[in-house]
């Protein structure tokens, strides 16, 4: 058995100490049984592994934990070659990931939903102008999506019959739901 209770790692040039707990604890994987004492033989020295140290201080963190959030700089697919080439498994559910395409999904979910507002305002409009409707039900709705772009700081007129167009109105409201400032997010308007 050997003295020391932690394990040095040089991975890719980054240094790492470990308990040696936690190795023991996975003594069945690839890297538990490299750091055993049948294939270590200097346990003060420090075993080398070529591989992304990045990647590998999250290897770590999901052997401590048994599940990770990945940073979106870290791509699921490379995590997951680097678990297999230490031979620990998944389980569904263990890697919740940041990634790009989780993001790029976060913003399609949110532009669909502002498709949607949109898509509801034209019905609107065109239902108060084909029935004709009375003008003060007309007025109430182009007072509300008034107030709507003011609140998203935007000044428009939704008033299709005298001030600007529908199309000049809709160009606000998009650029008002897709403004960089994070003023507006599609839960705040839906």
């Amino acid at each position: 058995m050997s003295t020391t209770n932690t394990i040095k790692f040089n991975v890719g040039g980054r240094p790492f100490e470990v308990s040696r707990d936690l190795m023991e604890e996975h003594s069945e994987t690839m890297l538990g049984k490299l750091v055993s004492e049948a294939w270590q033989a200097d346990p003060e020295e420090p075993v080398f592994i070529d591989r992304d140290g990045d990647i590998f201080a999250h290897v770590l963190n999901y052997l401590r934990y048994g599940s990770i959030e990945l940073p979106h700089t870290i791509p699921r697919s490379s995590f997951e070659r680097d678990l297999d080439f230490y031979g620990l498994g998944t389980k569904e559910g263990d890697i919740k990931d940041n990634s790009l395409r989780a993001v790029l999904a976060s913003l399609q979910a949110a532009k669909v939903k502002r498709d949607m507002l949109l898509l509801a305002i034209e019905a609107h409009n065109q239902y108060a102008f084909n029935i004709n409707i009375n003008s003060s039900h007309s007025q109430s709705f182009s007072v509300n999506v008034n107030d709507l772009l003011d609140k998203l700081g935007r000044k428009g007129d939704f008033n299709g019959e005298e001030k600007g167009s529908k199309t000049d109105t809709h160009a606000a409201l998009n650029s008002s739901l897709l403004a960089p400032t994070g003023t507006c997010s599609s839960a705040n308007i839906i």
